[in-house]
């Protein structure tokens, strides 16, 4: 069923995926593929593309994307002068990918009865094939490889937690999702040590001393891999973030803003830029030294201090930025459908997308509704984690507890050290988000499992067995 529902969207007649914002060339570019009609940004879908040397761009942008676009141009043959390639062979790798992460859900929760699978199993069914999801499959955005590699490592960390003892085959499938994840993109490369400090911890339960030091060796790639990326980012393209943040969003106030901005390393006379962002006409960031020099001066370590100084103002500038976007779970900007469906420039398909339409509903209806459900996830998943009903329960409530970090995590990079694009770049968090609600879901079915079988053995409350009717036959048995 996870299979067919995206099949049924990304590959059969009718199939749709996403425009391309402007960042495709990023990852087409060394794979030297360009749109085989004339190329169009953010208005519509285009599936088509021709293999030309002549399309070569060294990109500066690492991404783990990238190594997917080579396995699915190889796939298709589109490795020579004028080959067609068709982005669905990029969606096929990328939905076999997400597919083995919820094939490895499903193996970890084998042991419960049909029914609870079922129930559990629905619902990461439901959520994680949402069109907002899906339609990332078809692009080469480097966040496609971000998501299929959350999948994996979230699929992979529950059948290992759920394991009396790990094999090294399941530490290997999450080493290989974890570095799909933490080389997909700097704003994912921060988070390196979630996925390091889980293979680590889980190595120690292996049995035999060479797999644990190949676990933590396999933790130690995954790190460096993470500082790699961080090292190796273009500092123009960091100075373009900067630049957003500074003039876009805190510069939105327009001159009130510039005492403020001079602390940050803005210079005066760069006052008439306020308001604007590094893709307005005019803009300086169009030049790569500039960008570099702007970012020398300004540089995310002031920005995060002003950020700490002044809370208040942090808020609203978070809250304001949300608060804009209509759909806080999907781009509205960006069209799904192809020229040739007949539908108007940014149309967006209707289908597959209950779920997200929901959460953006209830956000700006309620967006509290965010730290509340973050703050019940924590508070519960440290209860379930102090009661030890087993060890399995600790280790996936200490999982479950890693998920909602990185999901914050990833909520407060996305807001704070960038502001364009919101919904998204938010696609982790809501990402994260949807699985912590996988787990609660779980951890209910279980619990209401395990109330129907003390009920159905004749379980009877310590309470009343003062009342001979009710004392049990075998007391210290019962107990």
């Amino acid at each position: 069923m996870f299979a067919g529902i995206l099949v049924w969207q990304l590959f059969l007649p009718g199939f749709i995926g996403i425009a391309d914002s402007g960042d495709f060339p990023r990852v087409a570019g060394r794979l030297c593929l360009w749109p085989k009609a004339t190329r169009v940004t953010f208005t519509y879908f285009q599936p088509d593309y021709v293999w030309s040397a002549s399309r070569f761009w060294a990109s500066p942008y690492h991404s783990s994307e990238t190594v997917l676009g080579w396995l699915a141009i190889h796939l298709a043959g589109a490795t020579h002068e004028g080959a067609h390639f068709d982005i669905r062979w990029l969606g096929a790798v990328h939905v076999v990918i997400c597919l083995a992460g919820f094939a490895a859900f499903l193996a970890a929760n084998r042991k419960h009865s049909k029914a609870a699978q079922v129930i559990i199993g629905a619902i990461p069914l439901l959520l994680l094939t949402d069109v907002c999801y899906a339609a990332l499959l078809n692009s080469f955005y480097m966040d496609a490889a971000a998501f299929c590699g959350v999948v994996l490592m979230a699929g992979a960390a529950i059948w290992i937690s759920a394991a009396s003892a790990p094999r090294m085959g399941q530490l290997a499938i999450f080493f290989v999702a974890a570095l799909l994840f933490v080389t997909s993109k700097t704003q994912h490369a921060i988070w390196f040590f979630f996925p390091a400090v889980f293979l680590a911890v889980s190595g120690f339960r292996l049995r035999l001393g060479g797999l644990k030091l190949a676990s933590l060796g396999m933790a130690a790639m995954v790190a460096c891999a993470g500082v790699y990326m961080i090292q190796s980012a273009d500092q123009a393209y960091k100075g373009q973030a900067m630049f957003n943040l500074l003039f876009s969003r805190i510069g939105s106030e327009g001159a009130a803003a510039m005492p403020d901005l001079l602390t940050l390393g803005v210079q005066p006379d760069e006052a008439r830029y306020l308001r604007t962002n590094s893709y307005t006409p005019g803009s300086p960031m169009r030049s790569p030294q500039f960008a570099e020099e702007f970012y020398n001066r300004t540089g995310f370590p002031k920005l995060l201090n002003w950020y700490w100084r002044h809370p208040a103002k942090t808020f609203r500038l978070v809250r304001k930025s949300l608060l804009w976007e209509e759909q806080i779970m999907r781009p509205n900007n960006l069209g799904n459908f192809r020229i040739e469906d007949g539908y108007g420039p940014r149309a967006r398909t209707d289908a597959f997308c209950v779920w997200s339409d929901m959460r953006s509903g209830l956000f700006h209806l309620a967006p509290w509704y965010f730290p509340l459900w973050y703050v019940l996830f924590t508070g519960g998943c440290v209860m379930v984690a102090a009661r030890r009903r087993s060890p399995a329960s600790g280790r996936l409530a200490w999982l479950a507890l890693g998920i909602a970090a990185l999901g914050a995590a990833e909520f407060l990079v996305s807001n704070l050290a960038d502001c364009l694009d919101m919904a998204r770049h938010l696609l982790m968090f809501h990402a994260c988000t949807d699985l912590t609600i996988c787990f609660a879901v779980a951890w209910a079915v279980e619990r209401a499992a395990f109330a129907l079988r003390r009920k159905s053995d004749g379980f009877v409350p310590q309470s009343d067995w003062t009342d001979p009717a009710k004392r049990p036959a075998e007391i210290a048995t019962r107990r």
